[in-house]
């Protein structure tokens, strides 16, 4: 029969293949670009298109801001000019003068609002691009060390496959297939050391006799949880 101490190994085996499977789906998950990056890089997007909006409108004010002086200067030189004798129309330049230069007053102050934004923009923009460039170290140092511990776990991996694939001779087919139900159904916990005289999985005191069995090198289950014992 079998000796409980090739199935703690093949237990022990298995526990860590699982548990280095798990990690290496973690790590796999976490290559490539993360939320962190990819928001750093969202909002440096947008404080572009808020400077490009923000020139655009300073822009605009400016031709506007141009196209009423250049207005204002024609009528001025109309006014001084001497060749407008009517007191209406003279009057009516005089009007029309005044409204333009109302309307340049509102535009330079919607210039300066605009000059103003487009400050802040930038700014807010170049603290986007400083947060960009730290995320991006971060999460290149981040990525090297995933690579690096991929690396580390696919050899572990390959290590555990080679150590099972030597073990798994030795071992009594009927005993596997009883070692994998149990594996399956408690866990992945299939066999226990015995500690202080207890069943190291449920804590249950081992009987004389079985413990008598297991020091003749028997195979011995849990009367409790049905796990396989085997000396510590």
């Amino acid at each position: 029969m079998t000796k409980g101490i090739d199935l703690y190994h093949l237990q022990c085996l298995d526990s860590e293949n699982d548990t280095r499977q798990r990690r290496l789906k973690e790590v796999q998950a976490a290559l490539g670009e993360n939320k962190a990056l990819q928001q750093a890089r969202s909002t440096l997007e947008s404080t572009h298109t808020q400077i490009r909006k923000s020139k655009v409108r300073q822009h605009d004010l400016e031709l506007e801001i141009q196209g009423v002086s250049d207005e204002t200067t024609r009528f001025e030189q109309q006014l001084y000019s001497g060749a407008v004798k009517n007191p209406k129309e003279l009057a009516d330049l005089q009007a029309k003068i005044a409204s333009l230069k109302r309307r340049r007053q509102n535009l330079e102050d919607d210039l300066l609002e605009a000059m103003i934004e487009l400050e802040e923009a930038e700014s807010t923009h170049s603290q986007a691009q400083k947060h960009l460039d730290e995320t991006q170290v971060h999460w290149e140092a981040q990525q090297a060390d995933l690579l690096a511990e991929q690396e580390t776990l696919q050899e572990k991996l390959t290590e555990i496959e080679q150590a099972q694939a030597g073990l798994l001779p030795k071992i009594d087919p009927g005993d596997l297939a009883t070692y994998r139900a149990l594996r399956h159904g408690k866990g992945g916990l299939a066999v226990v050391q015995m500690q202080s005289g207890s069943c190291g999985g449920c804590g249950i005191t081992i009987s004389p006799s079985l413990k008598w069995r297991l020091r003749q090198g028997e195979l011995i289950y849990c009367g409790n949880c049905e796990r396989i014992i085997v000396q510590a």
